[in-house]
This record gives structure tokens, sequence and C-alpha cells, in this order.
């Protein structure tokens, strides 16, 4: 039998029959040498050294007669908290704590001549362990970690954005001998962030680094609590684009960015060699009309009150429609046909009692002419014409009209075809900003001063591919 198994004592006492006895192996032997060691820190590093060797780990318990010695003991020596359960059991304890009273101790103690540190093991009881040992290495903090030569992977794939599950792979390929697990990754992640916060809390150093980076930015907080709420932030290479090259913005929200679950809506523009390019974006705390508001005015006021964008194009977002039109009253508003589109065919897909054949044809038909009238009176008579054939079908004709036709003005062509708007018809321009976002974030759970440096990581590749596009056809930027 294996010595290492579990034992059971005999009792009547169901629980204290599953209370693990050890192994039964004396580990003293292991632990006498007849070494002298210059320093306590270099015994104890011994000590650990062997230890771990046979498949434990011990920790310093308490410093005895002024530090002329160490008491050592296993990790898992701590104060008793509930019967240790053995592994082959399957079952797990109810605590987190891997103590259990382990009674194994070992001393690091001063020669009396003052001339160096010997190790002094224990016999008896204080000489075995009452738990299984190490069998995986991961997870066990002195024997799984990050050595410099890991630390500096990790921070250089760090700056270049790389996906911890990469970083893992190449720790795993280049320093096995340190078993490293995903846990350190991301700890050494967030320490290095921490560590050029330089005493200041995360606001604080969200809006350092905005003003160290030459960011227009504003914020809004909460008038009671104080707690902030929103975030407008524009990229200083974003402004001058923007001033030059201001005739089409785009808009709309995105989510899962960030740990707050806040709205993160991004406003696009476009550059005359048809490139996107991020005008600015703001983290709100909510889609109200007042928060969207307070955006329009923080974009009115980055490009200037003598310029006027020539479409704004957006969503059917009824808090956001009344804000652009007051706060850019020259500036034409129209509407994304892919999303009215969809809208329309999934609303009368459920009017109809699921009929999808019809609502395909409803919306590749009748719909797809009425948006593509090309005059006032065509459109006229493509909406008479739907009336018409779909009398008896009331509430269709009825949502379409109470729905869409209210606004014809921002999205029939008979209407935007007067609108310099460059072939842009849908927010398509903003959501591949969206795709392109989340694809640097890599983490729904980023706090403002991870956001702000990813989403800032993205800008500055982005301006310098745009810049160099437009001296390559000779626009000037």
């Amino acid at each position: 039998m294996d010595p290492r198994t579990s034992e059971y004592e005999n009792s009547e006492d169901e629980e204290a029959a599953r209370v693990w006895v050890g192994d039964g192996i004396d580990y003293s032997p292991y632990f006498i040498t007849s070494t002298v060691f210059q320093t306590n820190v270099e015994a104890i590093q011994w000590a650990k050294n062997i230890a771990i060797k046979n498949g434990f780990e011990i920790v310093i318990s308490s410093h005895k007669h002024g530090g002329k010695q160490t008491l050592l003991r296993c990790s898992r020596g701590e104060r008793y908290r509930g019967l240790p359960i053995p592994l082959e059991d399957g079952l797990s304890r109810k605590t987190k704590t891997k103590a259990c009273g382990c009674p194994f101790r070992l001393k690091v103690r001063q020669l009396q001549d003052f001339s160096g540190w010997q190790i002094v093991a224990n016999a008896g009881e204080q000489s075995t362990h009452n738990h299984e040992m190490i069998v995986y290495a991961e997870g066990h903090r002195q024997i799984s970690g990050l050595s410099p030569a890991a630390k500096l992977i990790v921070r250089d794939m760090s700056s270049y954005q790389a996906k911890p599950c990469a970083i893992m792979t190449a720790l795993r390929t280049k320093h096995p001998e340190d078993n490293p697990t995903i846990k350190h990754v991301y700890n050494y992640r967030d320490r290095l962030r921490k560590d050029g916060f330089e005493g200041r809390d995360m606001i604080s150093q969200f809006f350092h680094l905005a003003v160290t980076n030459k960011y227009y930015h504003a914020s809004l907080a909460d008038s009671e609590t104080n707690v902030l709420t929103h975030v407008f932030m524009a990229h200083p290479a974003s402004v001058e684009l923007l001033r030059t090259y201001h005739w089409y913005i785009g808009m709309d929200s995105t989510y899962k960015t960030n740990k707050y679950r806040m709205p993160f809506f991004e406003i696009v523009g476009m550059t005359p060699c048809n490139n996107n390019f991020k005008i600015a974006y703001a983290i709100m705390q909510d889609e109200t009309e007042s928060s969207y508001r307070w955006v329009m005015e923080c974009l009115r006021n980055l490009i200037g009150f003598d310029m006027n964008p020539t479409v704004i194009l957006t969503d059917r977002e009824l808090g956001l429609m009344r804000p652009v039109r007051e706060v850019f009253p020259d500036s034409a508003h129209m509407l994304c046909t892919w999303h009215i589109n969809k809208d329309v065919e999934n609303r009368v897909y459920k009017l109809m009692g699921g009929d999808m054949n019809f609502a395909s044809k409803f919306k590749n038909g009748r719909w797809k002419k009425i948006i593509n009238s090309q005059t006032v009176d065509e459109y006229e008579l493509e909406v008479a014409k739907m009336k018409d054939t779909m009398g008896k079908i009331g509430n269709v004709v009825a949502y379409v009209e109470n729905t869409w036709l209210v606004h014809k003005e921002k999205f029939v062509v008979a209407w935007t075809k007067d609108f310099l708007h460059f072939g842009n018809t849908t927010t398509c321009r903003v959501e591949s900003e969206h795709s392109s976002l989340k694809r640097w974030l890599n983490s729904s759970t980023g706090s403002l001063d991870t956001v702000w440096a990813k989403v800032t990581m993205k800008l500055i590749c982005k301006s310098s591919k745009s810049r160099a596009l437009l001296k390559l056809r000779r626009w000037e930027v």
C-alpha cells in the first residue's frame, strides 16, 4: 500500500472518520544538514527549496529570542478550520482556506558564536503532515510565479495589445519552469497599470492621461453625489481632421466596453479618401435626451460655431433626434436605412403572425419603392399604392405611417438627394468603428484609464494611416 494514500481512524462518528491522518512519512531527515548558512535568509530559502521538492511549502511562523531563532511551519499549518477531506473523495471543503492545522515545524537558529545559521529539524509529530502533498504546481505561490524574464515578456506583449491568452502561450513556451497561470498574467498586468498612477486614484489618472496627451475633454458629475456620470474625449489628431473634413458625421452607441456598463457613444467622420476616423467618443450614464444634448453641445464646441456638418447620420434614437435638431439646426439629419429596413421586416413579421415570407416581400417590394422614390409625387403615389393593396391590413399601414413616414425627410431619396451625404445612407461606418474598437479592447470589463489607453492606441494607428493616405493623394490635412 502506498504510504501517501489516505487512512482513516476508526470512529463511530462519521465526520471524525473522514479526518485525514497523514501519510505517515517522517520528513525531518530531508532537512538534516551540517551546512552553516551566512544569513537566516539563505537558510530559510534552502529549507523552502527542500520542502518544494517533497511536495509541500513552508512559511515563516514567528521569530523568537530577539530574532536569533525563526520558526518555520507548513503553509497549511494555520488555525484548524473544519475537517480536512481527502481529495480522492471528490468532495470540496466548506471553506476557502487551505489551513488544516498541519503539525510540521522547523527551526532556523543562530549559532552561539554568531558565525552563522543552521537548520534544526523536529522529530515526532512535528516532522509529519496531516494532508496530501502537492500534485500540481500551478496555484502555489512558492512553486509557480513569474520570473523577471517572464515579467518582461508580459510587459512587452501587453504594450503591443496582446491578449492574455497569447501571453500565456508565450510564457508556457519560453518559461515552463515558472509554472505560470493566467491569474499571474492578469495580476502583473494590473500591477504595471497601477504603477503608472503615481499615487493618483483611477479617475485622477484618467484625467491626467487626457491632459498630458492634449485631449479635448469634458466631464459631468452628479451634483449631489459628485459621481462622474459623463465623459467626452477627442484626440488632438481627430480634432484636426474634423475641422478640415466636417461634412459627414455618423454617430451611434455600443455596449459591453467597460466595467461600469455605461454606453459608449462613438462619433465618426470621413476623409476624402473614403477612410473613417473617430471624431470623438463619450461614455454616458444613460441614453436620455439630456445626456445626448450634453454630448451634442460638446461636439458643437469642438467643431466651432462657424462650421456646420452637411449631414449627420444616426439611428432612430428618440432621445438623440431632438438634441441633433436643436444643436445643429443648419445640418441635415438622416436616419440609417439599414436599421429602418430591419425594423420594418421584424415588426411586419410580428404583426402578420410570424409570416416571414410576407414580411420579406413587403420590405423588398412596396417598402423599398417608397424609400427609393425620386420625387415627392412618386413618393405619394407609392404610399397610396401601399394603402390600396394593404387596406385590409390596417395595423401594418398604421405602423409604417406613425413610426417611419413621419420622418420621411430623413431617409426617403426624394428628400435626401438634396443633401451632400457622399452616398452614406447607413451607419455602417460607425458600426465598423464599433467592431474595430472591441477588437482593441479585448474585454468588456475595463476601467476608464484602461479604455482610454486602448482607444488612444487605436486612434494613433488610425490617424497615422489616414494622414499617410491623404499625403499620398496630395490632400493637405
